[in-house]
């Protein structure tokens, strides 16, 4: 009798053990659908499927549940850069490498009439993507026959970038004082512009003792370094 009831209390406990595990195991996609590591392990964004916080606020890897994009962020992290590593493994944000070439605009032929230094706007522009130091270049045509001052057909006409299309501020500058021939292409000695961020500058015929027809027919800059 009393082996009787010892097998039945082990049964019981099997029993017991046996529905515990099945609910365990029908409850796992739930239980096991997010994990946390690292700092506050109880709490987890609702899109993550996993995160690693570190005790940096802030400072996370995280996987989306519903694309999979793996997200790290880690205080380095910006738009338009890529994870590096270095020597020992330890991986960081890094602007790609410099020497990058950026195209711009050629805008529209524009007329200028003026005895003295004049800027005009010539519809041109050329978004500098990223924050550093660009070599900017251009290239220009006097599509018709000009009038220059004073004798000599010397005039200068220079390429210059300003941040607005409407005021000139000439943040950089490619200074000339040349001859001028009508129909003539001319290629600007390159300059240096720095921007502090992703930023659209605008492209303006400064010019002096000149009035005629100009036109860029080409713009571009280098960088950043």
């Amino acid at each position: 009798m009393k082996t009787q009831i010892l097998l039945s209390k082990i049964s019981r406990t099997k029993l017991t053990l046996a529905l515990f595990a099945a609910a365990m195991l029908v409850g796992s996609s739930t239980v096991f659908a997010q994990v946390k590591i690292g700092t506050n392990p109880t709490t987890i964004e609702p899109n993550s499927n996993l995160e690693v916080e570190a005790s940096t606020p802030g400072r996370k890897t995280k996987i989306d549940k519903t694309t999979g994009q793996v997200t790290i962020a880690d205080g380095t992290e910006g738009a338009g850069k890529v994870l590096t590593s270095d020597a020992a493994g330890g991986t960081s944000w890094q602007n790609p490498l410099a020497g990058a070439m950026v195209n711009g605009t050629t805008g529209n032929q524009v007329t200028v009439t003026n005895t003295g230094t004049f800027a005009t706007y010539s519809g041109a522009t050329i978004t500098l993507t990223r924050a550093g130091t660009y070599m900017v270049t251009a290239q220009w045509t006097m599509p018709t026959a000009s009038t220059v001052y004073p004798v000599g057909n010397q005039a200068f006409i220079n390429t210059a970038l300003s941040t607005s299309p409407s005021t000139y501020d000439a943040v950089g500058v490619a200074a000339e004082w040349m001859v001028i021939a009508g129909g003539a292409y001319h290629t600007t000695p390159s300059f240096r512009v720095a921007v502090a961020g992703p930023q659209t500058l605008y492209f303006w015929f400064q010019t002096g003792f000149f009035s005629g027809e100009l036109r860029f027919t080409e713009t571009y800059a280098v960088g950043p370094f």
